[in-house]
């Protein structure tokens, strides 16, 4: 039978996911932090219903109940310093920054994000006496099945919807607390950190299995430590494959957090001599107005910035008129790996060609 006692908060670890717990990779997507008093998740239920009939006399003839159900779990999280990025996380407020662009503040807004969530890990103490298992085998002696190594408790839920709670400002320590709600991470799949082992020598691995339909939380005994904490939010990259029969069962380590990654460069060129007519572009399924054939690069930069999957700043274009352009994302889509362009070019006259490469793959980090 298995004993997995709670006792102290050691480790939070937070990572950006959609409103569906997949994780969102990018350049300041985890953060680790211990400055985190408690955790506290309390069921939200669909209360039971009673089913009763009664006859023509009066008397009751058929008695029933539906079971009670859970609908989420309300999360509460106190802390008792403030991270700018953890917070921008979980509310998706405007970050202040400095003069040297480093983060010194946040302002608040209006709207509660809900495309968009925050998956957290909890490491915690078993205790002292819990600690000490007694010994079956020599197995401990060698350090194999992580004997060697003291088991924590592993807590992870994903929550959405994130808001700040009361803020009081005294002679006391102040707290920060966030309000918000679980919701079933199916895309976290078995995750993208080691956090379990996966053989008898303790190797970190993956976990086994993933997190199920309508499940909304996941507690185990671990024996493989939590990450240290980081001081500002770091990059993050997934295992290949991810998900599947053929996924991963050991993820790769994650980058250094400063570390800068690449950003993705991709190359236009127009064949065929076209002479007049237009062309478009298409990225994440949102496509251009039609593009002249000999179009400056400000021109082709205008365009793209139009895009809703793009947006004002996020993307350089330079080249010749007629191309060949070169497109450099930038802004929210810096260091980022992204999918290629494509084009039509059924707008050209005479017919031509557009065709789209990748020169420099985003998200690589050295």
């Amino acid at each position: 039978m298995a004993v997995l006692p709670v006792v102290k908060g050691l480790r939070m670890r937070a990572t950006l996911v959609d409103a569906c717990g997949m994780p969102i990779v990018g350049p300041r997507s985890r953060v680790v932090t211990s400055g985190f008093v408690t955790a506290t998740l309390s069921p939200q239920m669909r209360d039971a219903e009673e089913i009763e009939q009664t006859n023509a006399e009066g008397r009751v003839c058929v008695s029933d109940r539906t079971p009670p159900e859970r609908k989420w779990l309300n999360a509460t999280i106190e802390f008792c310093a403030v991270n700018t990025c953890l917070f921008n996380m979980f509310t998706d407020w405007e970050i202040v920054t400095d003069w040297e662009g480093k983060d010194i503040g946040f302002s608040d807004q209006k709207e509660v994000p809900s495309d968009r969530g925050v998956a957290i890990e909890i490491w915690s103490g078993v205790g002292s006496e819990d600690a000490c298992e007694v010994p079956t085998t020599d197995d401990i002696l060698n350090g194999a099945a992580g004997g060697s190594s003291l088991p924590y408790g592993y807590t992870f839920f994903v929550v959405k919807e994130g808001q700040l709670g009361d803020t009081e400002i005294g002679a006391k320590a102040s707290t920060f607390t966030i309000n918000a709600i679980t919701v079933n991470a199916t895309r976290w799949g078995r995750g993208p950190y080691n956090v379990m082992a996966t053989d008898a020598n303790n190797t970190p691995g993956r976990m086994l299995r993933p997190i199920q339909p309508g499940q909304h939380r996941r507690m185990f005994k671990t024996t493989i430590a939590p990450p240290e904490p980081s001081d500002d939010c770091c990059p993050l990259i997934l295992p290949s494959p991810y998900y599947g029969e053929t996924a991963v069962a050991v993820a790769p380590a994650q980058p250094a957090c400063g570390s800068v990654g690449t950003s993705e460069v991709q190359t236009i060129t127009i064949g065929g001599s076209p002479t007049g007519g237009t062309f478009t572009l298409t990225f994440r399924g949102s496509t251009t107005a039609p593009i002249p054939h000999n179009a400056a690069a400000a021109t082709v930069k205008a365009a793209l910035e139009s895009l809703p999957t793009i947006g004002t700043g996020n993307v350089n274009v330079s080249g010749s008129a007629g191309g060949p352009y070169t497109c450099t994302f930038t802004g929210d889509l810096a260091e980022l790996g992204l999918p290629a362009m494509t084009a039509s070019a059924s707008g050209l006259t005479p017919s031509g060609t557009v065709t789209i490469a990748t020169t420099v793959e985003g998200g690589v980090y050295s």
